[in-house]
């Protein structure tokens, strides 16, 4: 089993989720739910959505409802 650190899942995939399924994760446990509730962690997610957005936006099919569902 390959183990990946914490920061690598947390930045490098969970990033990419939508606000529904991070709001999932924070119950996972305790080091998640700090994690997903840092300033930090929010800050990228919230540059990384502008970015995806921005994006979406540029190549034609925006649709802000479907990253929020």
């Amino acid at each position: 089993m390959v183990y990946l650190p914490f920061y690598m899942v947390l930045f490098k995939i969970l990033t990419r989720l939508n606000a529904r399924s991070i709001d999932r994760y924070k119950c996972v446990c305790r080091q998640w739910r700090d994690g997903l509730s840092s300033f930090e962690f929010l800050l990228h997610h919230s540059t990384y959505v502008e970015n995806y957005l921005d994006y979406v936006r540029d190549e034609g099919f925006y649709d802000v409802n479907e990253y929020y569902a």
